[in-house]
This record gives structure tokens, sequence and C-alpha cells, in this order.
């Protein structure tokens, strides 16, 4: 994915979604604005969207369900932009898969670094080789789903998660940084989600009964992934 990109914000003050958009534009983005889901949904049945700037505060409309709906339906980045501050907001948006969340009030600048970065994670997502395999394990980039030789076990995560696994699988028993598993950080400082997704990750893998792939924390670094049947 290059630039332009296809952007839709989604936000019911019209002021501060003109502003979005104006903002975005300068970056050479096509961006289209919208109130709801679903004007939303209508969209990106009828074209393929990039990425989706997504409010959390729609009215009668949960936000959160809907970006959990997008994640599950279409290829888009999404990106949270909320006025809610709760750290459990926060991790509230990233356990449903989100690429990042930002608050409100925000610098226009910081969204547009934030947008560029996620585009270009995205961009450099896309591998020559979908597949990578760890001992008799597959992760498919293309369905987003892990697999296991000679069984129909078939696990599907997010693109984030999928990113952060296609990594720690790459270069199983080493130890990767954080910054190596999520390239992102704000004013100098890490950025922690990286944490919460790897969280995810355990839980779907421990629902889906895959215990042989063990990713444990490397203290003061970050996580290292292990086959407990090597």
């Amino acid at each position: 994915m290059g630039f332009p990109a296809k952007i839709v914000v989604v936000e019911d003050d019209a002021r501060m979604a003109r502003a979005i958009e104006r903002h975005l534009r300068r970056d050479g983005h096509d961006v289209t604005t919208v109130a709801n889901g679903a004007a939303l949904r209508k969209l990106y049945r009828q074209e393929a969207v990039d990425l989706v700037l997504l409010d959390l505060n729609l009215g009668s409309e949960d936000g959160m369900d809907l970006a959990r709906e997008l994640l599950n339906t279409t290829t888009a980045v999404v990106i949270i932009v909320s006025g809610r501050h709760d750290v459990r907001d926060r991790i509230m948006g990233l356990d449903a898969g989100a690429d990042d969340y930002v608050t409100k009030p925000f610098a226009p600048d910081e969204l547009r670094a934030r947008v560029r970065a996620a585009l270009r994670r995205h961009t450099l997502f896309m591998p020559d080789q979908p597949l990578v395999r760890a001992g008799p394990y597959s992760l498919d980039s293309v369905s987003l789903t892990l697999s296991r030789d000679g069984s129909g076990l078939r696990v599907r995560f997010t693109e984030t998660q999928v990113r952060i696994l296609r990594l720690l699988m790459q270069h199983h028993g080493q130890a990767l940084s954080r910054d190596s598993l999520v390239s992102r950080r704000v004013n100098g400082t890490e950025d922690r989600s990286v944490d919460v997704h790897v969280a995810n990750i355990r839980r779907r893998l421990r629902n889906a009964g895959v215990d042989e792939l063990v990713i444990g924390p490397v203290r003061g670094l970050g996580y290292r992934l292990g086959l407990v049947c090597d």
C-alpha cells in the first residue's frame, strides 16, 4: 500500500471531522468523512478502504463493537480516535485489534504521523512469502490464520497480531525487543501497547489449545517465542 491512501474518518462531530480531513489531505490522502457505522458499512462495501479513523462516541452505537466488526470483516487498518483517556479504554481498543489509539485533544501533526506510521507498517507487512513456519505450525499472513500440520487447527488473528507473531516465529528462540515488534515511539517514549497485543495472542493460542508455542517475556527487552516440541 502506498500513498495516497483511502482513509475514512468516522466522527459525528462535524467540525472535528472537517479538521481531521483537512489535515490528512495535506499528506495527499483521499479522505471521506462519515458520521456513523451505517454510513461506514455502506462505503466499505462499495470500495476498498485502507485505513479507518474511528471515534468511539457515536451516539447510540458502540464504537468498540464497530471496531471489532471492522477488524473481522475488512483488511483496513483501524486507528481509534477518542476522548476516553482511561487506560482500560485503551486496552479494550487494542484488545479489539486496533492498530493504534489516539486520545483527544491531539496535535494534528501527531495524528498525521501516527497515520503515516500505521500505513508504513501495513506496507512493510506485505511479505513476498506469505507463509512462515515454526516447527509444525504455519502462519499465513494473507488469511491471518495459524495452522498445525496434520490437524484441522485454524486460529485467526488480527493483522497487528499476525505481524507480531510472524516476527516471533521467524526468530523463534531469539529475544526480540518491543521496538522491533511494534516500531512506534510517542514523544521519545516506548509504546507498551505491544504488551497488550502479546497478551491477546497468548489468549487466542490458549483458547485454541495451542500449548507448544510459548511466548515468554525477556526482562528489560521484550519477548521470545519458544517451541515446546523443539
